[in-house]
């Protein structure tokens, strides 16, 4: 018989089992199906390391900004009360330039967080943020600072100050509820205590570095005695400018976030959010109270923090720029003590309570400055000042952050951080006007924020919802 002729036989593997003309399908499914699975798994390892490491790159984004406004904190008013030894009328109008550009361009900074990548965003405005402190530090390298490229920087620095708050501040919410989508416990409380405890220790160690600007400091003798400096003050402001622009490889690794999309276009639709983004605000009570109480901060403690402790250093205590460092340093050192024990707890629930409690204390105990005490009892009460600080600080975060709507979050925040820089300036022309107006004890000017900030909680307990309030646990 021919071999065409043979009937057709049965398949069998070398075993000499039957195999089945299907098989071969069978066993591609299973093994494609095997390797879906192991293509998502390894996709759900990725996203969820990706997610994981978004919050300590949001973290190194915070450090960077907060460490170079450090160094801005020390070096600004020494440059233009050591260095170029203006008054307080001068710094103060130097320090309305640094935070007016906030009033103008805030809003508008949270209109356009909402609409762009919050990840780019943030890269451009690090970036930029390195050009005034490049610019300045070539100025005093070369011999010729003057008190008119003092108001340019602060103006510079100050517009794009009011496109990143917005931009910065909404991002930790996202980041929160992403890490909570993969089975983090962290809470947005937290969040925001964890982001406020970098911000605090970047500032100090900027605070630090900077107070060694043109003078040699002495270490303790428990601490070797060596001496550290005096570092130039235009290398310092090289450092700041590579220090902020570091800010822009941190920020790549944020997620690009979720855009606000308000179906407005043409001129007016930046406007039309605004004004949406308003009645928000107005609408809700706590929103409403939290924004009036950072423009009395705003008004009295930033201005007497900004013009008059710096006037203070250097004609109560004739110190310059070793004395501002340890006067900030040591505010900001109690901001970072209280964030830090804030972070312990998952939920406070009268938030409202311990707020204006804390804005209290920290009002009345600079009063004992009346008294012109030793120094290290005024660095005392400044420790006290940012122990109040740094609750505040988060807690008002906390507050608005939760009451605000997701999807106009960034606006809200341009409000309630307007609320804050619309009375800085306003509050450092005040009080620079009042410092000279007392050029003897620049200290008596304690009485005005004080009296002013007591003022303000008991409206604030009485005619607003904060010292009621109780938070609420959000299921994610």
């Amino acid at each position: 018989m021919s071999e065409e002729s043979k009937p057709e036989e049965i398949d069998e593997d070398r075993t000499g089992q039957v195999k089945s003309p299907v098989s071969g399908i069978d066993s591609a499914t299973d093994a494609g199906a095997s390797l879906e699975i192991t293509a998502r798994s390894l996709f759900a390892r990725r996203t969820h390391r990706k997610v994981k490491s978004e919050l300590p790159a949001y973290l190194l984004v915070q450090c960077s900004w907060f460490m170079a406004f450090g160094l801005q904190l020390v070096l600004f008013p020494y440059l233009i009360t050591n260095r170029l030894g203006l008054d307080g009328t001068e710094l103060g109008l130097a320090n309305m330039a640094l935070s007016g550009p906030s009033v103008i361009f805030l809003l508008l900074g949270g209109v356009v967080a909402e609409r762009a990548s919050g990840k780019s965003l943030l890269v451009i405005l690090h970036l930029m943020a390195a050009l005034p402190a490049a610019g300045l530090a070539i100025v005093l390298a070369t011999g010729n600072l003057i008190y008119g490229y003092m108001i340019i920087y602060g103006l510079a620095m100050g517009t794009v100050g009011a496109f990143m708050m917005p931009a910065r501040d909404s991002i930790i919410n996202e980041v929160v509820h992403r890490r909570s989508r993969v089975g983090s416990g962290v809470t947005l409380q937290q969040g925001v205590a964890f982001a406020t405890i970098a911000q605090f220790a970047a500032q100090i160690g900027g605070l630090i570095i900077g107070g060694y600007a043109d003078k040699l400091t002495r270490m303790p003798d428990w601490m070797g005695g060596f001496s550290v400096g005096p570092v130039p003050s235009w290398e310092l402001l090289v450092f700041q400018a590579i220090i902020v622009a570091l800010g822009a490889g941190f920020a790549i690794f944020l997620a690009h976030g979720r855009r606000v999309k308000t179906g407005r276009s043409g001129m007016g639709a930046a406007f039309g959010d605004i004004r949406e983004g308003f009645h928000v605000v107005l609408g809700d009570g706590k929103l409403w109270g939290m924004t009036a109480l950072m423009f009395g901060v705003g008004i009295f403690v930033i201005g007497s923090f900004l013009v008059v402790l710096p006037i203070i250093n250097r004609d109560v205590y004739g110190l310059a720029s070793d004395g501002i460092r340890d006067m900030f340093v040591t505010f900001w050192l109690g901001a970072f003590v209280s964030s830090v024990a804030l972070s312990v707890f998952k939920n406070i629930k009268r938030q409202g309570r311990l707020l204006l409690t804390a804005q209290l204390i920290g009002s009345l105990a600079i009063l004992i400055m009346l008294a012109k005490p030793p120094h290290w009892v005024f660095l005392t009460i400044v420790f006290i000042w940012g122990l109040a600080g740094g609750i505040s600080i988060a807690m008002s975060r906390s507050i608005v952050q939760d009451a605000a709507p997701k999807d106009q979050l960034a606006r809200v925040l341009s409000i309630y951080q307007l609320g804050f820089m619309a009375g800085a300036p306003f509050g450092a022309a005040i009080m620079g006007w009042l410092v000279d107006f007392f050029p003897d004890q620049p200290q008596r000017v304690a009485v005005v924020p004080a009296l002013g900030m007591t003022i303000l909680i008991a409206w604030m307990v009485l005619r607003t919802p904060i010292w009621n309030m109780k938070s609420v646990v959000h299921a994610r």
